[in-house]
């Protein structure tokens, strides 16, 4: 039998047989569809649990659609598959290629209640928008879907009273200095997180937030409060660093290297590279012309041979962009450091 075969037919044993003796879970059949997807499409929480047990991808995507194993179980209203896969790496947003569909689009269109619970608990954002744009709550109140829309509705609430709730983010951003300190002495968290719900500010620390807004009197509240440096933000997944040098703040950048001075502070990753594209640092400042935030980076230490996911150096960015006196500074202290 084979593995496509087993699965369909909800054989437990035959597919652990199979798979002991080398069948690939990952391997898509002749409709593009991977064992997996249909397990997952099937509804058969036990066989997708055997299936990533024995390394299926997760991250498959059908080549039709584009649909991937989360969104056949969002199809199939299985609360458990949806449990599964997201614990083993599924992404919760990810949107098919073709209608722009989230899972959590799927579970409304069809009209599975305990699917679109499961999906917004484990963090299914709301606001995203199929290439119809619509959204998964205009998509309910189309179909006709109450329960579905209060359940999206209440959602939406939750997230308003979280962000309500994170005073000090909002404090950060407004670059209310009296107002950071009171609420740092009232015992506000200084690494607090705004939640991941489809906003410019998901997902950063009133740190990060107050680094990309240039409030330098807020960010040196925070250093001295003991903010950490280190802890990534927003959904590129950077540093403060980044985010100073991405917008060309030197003023705040001189704060965030000195940092490594401070007592109990961490010292900042300079060349710490975003997983998304492989920008350092001193990439982000090259790649704006912004020449104070990059000479603040190289004096620092920040290394000038770190390459990007494209292979470019930061000297070789600036000659793309046609900064010619960043790539000719860079070269001079390229020159320098070998001599």
């Amino acid at each position: 039998m084979r593995l496509e075969a087993s699965v369909r037919a909800g054989d437990l044993a035959a597919t652990a047989g199979l798979l002991r003796f080398g069948a690939d879970p990952s391997r898509p059949g002749p409709d593009g569809l991977t064992p997996l997807m249909i397990a997952s499409a099937l509804g058969q929480s036990q066989m997708v649990e055997l299936l990533l047990t024995a390394g299926a991808n997760v991250l498959a995507i059908e080549p039709r659609m584009g649909a991937t194993a989360l969104h056949k179980a969002a199809q199939s209203g299985n609360a458990d598959v949806i449990e599964l896969l997201i614990k083993h790496g599924a992404f919760v947003d990810q949107q098919s290629p073709i209608l722009g569909n989230t899972a959590l689009m799927d579970a409304v269109l069809h009209k599975h209640e305990e699917a679109v619970r499961e999906l917004l608990e484990r963090g299914a954002r709301t606001t995203i928008r199929n290439h119809w744009q619509q959204s998964a709550l205009e998509l309910a109140n189309q179909v006709g879907l109450p329960p579905i829309v209060r359940l999206i509705e209440t959602r939406n609430q939750a997230d308003a009273e979280r962000v309500r709730a994170l005073t000090l983010i909002a404090a950060a951003k407004a670059g209310n200095v009296d107002e950071v300190r009171r609420l740092i002495q009232e015992g506000a968290s200084v690494n607090q997180r705004s939640p991941v719900i489809g906003s410019l500010d998901d997902d950063y620390t009133p740190l990060g937030i107050s680094v990309r807004e240039g409030h330098e009197e807020v960010v040196r509240v925070l250093l001295d409060a003991g903010a950490d440096i280190r802890r990534t933000i927003g959904l590129m997944r950077g540093t403060p660093v980044h985010e100073a040098s991405y917008f060309g703040h030197a003023a705040i950048l001189r704060m965030l290297v000195g940092a490594r001075a401070r007592p109990g502070q961490s010292e900042p990753e300079l060349d710490a590279q975003g997983p998304y594209n492989g920008l350092s640092a001193l990439h982000d400042a090259v790649w704006h012309g912004h020449v104070e935030a990059a000479k603040v980076l190289v004096d620092a230490g920040a290394r000038l041979d770190i390459e990007t996911h494209a292979g470019q150096t930061p000297r070789q960015l600036a000659l793309l962009y046609g900064y010619d006196d960043i790539a000719n500074y860079l070269e001079a202290h390229e020159t320098r450091t070998v001599s």
